[in-house]
């Protein structure tokens, strides 16, 4: 997916912060976990404010960190549905934005590796071949409960490889293949930094990679086995999802010390709420829950379900039982959700789907959509007062929620208009912040720290670069 013109042409739902990308243009902008708690938590960008210049030099060096005369840094986000790059530079403009995003599929066959939307294409005719959604195996056991789980849920199997859970696969032709979800993750990092590489007219080595905030020691696994061995990158530093999140709204910078910020990430397949704060540059996590099964695929599964029970009532078909009609449906009904983001009725082409060669429609409304989701809505609102609580007694809620300073609400999902109303609600009717790319682009501020102005201290107190990096 490319993006023409500039970062901000289809603007995120905000208020009372600037816009993270100001003026500059976009040339090709192409189980639960129990909460985790702590007084103090990874920097940000690697360097706490406040350091002198020695420590600076120091750190720097010894620092995994990104290189800052590198012309070639970027920003990477996997998801389990889709996967982005995005930066700055060009040929001619070196602050001009760019972002390629591709479906978050990698595809096996006798013939080579399919990536993005010729996997995904590729899943519908030979599914046991196409692995996506690999993200939330990363660094587990094979024994584990989310192993028997996912198993239930995809036609590969898994194996167990090196005492983690890997990933087999059989081609048309027999061939079986073995491997860790971390090469799956590379092969995907590889085609964006090569479509990226395109856009900028050269190589690109460095580059930071976002993680979910709950990611430990599959962080390591992450950078070393996916982004560098298989990514093809030199240098790689990694940063929170949330901690991205909030520095495209800038509140990595002086402006956001010591705010209580929350995150809200929704997307198509995990939902996690982390709240944390920045204090001296470095993000301190408060509160963290995830549900690895939760997302926008669920909503669309009830949508799925209900039309197959009407197709079952109104024209006596299983389609369970054709596969092909299946997969059909569910497109539709992905389609219908989409549409529903918009506008308060969609239509579903049921004779489409029956092969009856002639093409009748179903109504399909908002709130019906809202009916059949509710129940999955409710959990997220639940995730959300766990993490707002923080194991504080519910009598409190009200000073916990006030306590908060800034909503960020990110994930393909946030296009839902209930997911947004029921938290709004839930707050009061408080703002938020609805940014469905905010990770990725508040990750490629971050590649580049000297715009980001991340550690003033280590940049002389100047920015160079275009007015909008000021602050």
């Amino acid at each position: 997916m490319n993006f023409e013109g500039d970062l901000d042409s289809n603007p995120p739902q905000r208020r009372g912060l600037p816009s993270p990308l100001g003026d500059s243009t976009c040339g090709d902008c192409s189980s639960k976990n129990a909460d985790a708690a702590s007084t103090s938590g990874a920097e940000a960008f690697g360097l706490p404010r406040g350091v002198s210049s020695a420590d600076c030099a120091y750190k720097l060096q010894q620092y995994a960190t990104i290189p800052l005369s590198s012309p070639g840094e970027a920003a990477i986000h996997l998801g389990n549905t889709k996967s982005c790059i995005a930066g700055y530079g060009g040929r001619w403009d070196p602050y001009t934005a760019y972002q390629f995003c591709i479906p978050s599929w990698v595809a096996f066959t006798d013939n080579g590796t399919l990536v993005g939307e010729a996997a995904l294409q590729h899943a519908a005719i030979s599914p046991g071949t196409a692995v996506s959604g690999f993200k939330r195996l990363f660094g587990i056991r094979i024994n584990n409960e989310m192993v028997k789980r996912e198993a239930e849920l995809v036609p590969y199997k898994f194996t167990e490889q090196i005492g983690r859970c890997g990933i087999q696969v059989e081609t048309e032709e027999g061939h079986v293949m073995n491997f860790l979800p971390e090469r799956v993750a590379g092969i995907l990092i590889a085609e964006l930094k090569k479509m990226a590489e395109a856009r900028l007219g050269h190589k690109i080595g460095y580059a930071v990679v976002t993680v979910p905030g709950h990611f430990n020691d599959a962080r390591n696994w992450f950078r070393n086995e996916a982004a560098r061995l298989h990514g093809g990158l030199s240098a790689v530093n990694v940063v929170d999802e949330q901690v991205a999140a909030a520095a495209a709204y800038r509140l990595h910078e002086k402006r956001g010390d010591g705010k209580v910020v929350l995150v809200i990430h929704l997307g198509g397949r995990t939902t996690h709420a982390t709240k944390f704060k920045f204090k001296d540059g470095s993000g301190r996590l408060l509160q963290e829950r995830h549900d690895a099964y939760l997302g926008g695929d669920d909503f669309t599964n009830r949508v799925v379900d209900y039309f197959v029970e009407l197709i079952k009532e109104k024209h006596h078909r299983d389609v369970r039982r054709d596969e092909g009609a299946l997969r059909k449906l569910r497109a539709y009904c992905e389609m219908a959700k989409k549409a529903l983001s918009n506008r308060e009725g969609a239509l579903v082409n049921v004779g489409s789907v029956l092969d009856e060669g002639s093409s009748f429609y179903e109504d399909f409304t908002r709130a019906k959509f809202e009916e059949l989701n509710g129940d999955l809505m409710a959990r997220v609102i639940e995730m959300v007062e766990m993490v707002v609580l923080g194991g504080a007694p519910a009598s409190q809620l009200r000073s916990h929620q006030d306590a908060i300073d800034e909503i960020i609400l990110v994930g393909g999902s946030v296009r839902i208009p209930m997911v947004a109303q029921l938290i709004e609600d839930y707050f009061h009717g408080r703002g938020l912040i609805r940014d469905e790319e905010a990770v990725i682009r508040g990750a490629a501020l971050l590649s580049r720290p000297e715009s980001a102005r991340y550690v003033e201290e280590c940049y002389n107190g100047g920015v160079s670069g275009p007015l909008w990096l000021a602050s």
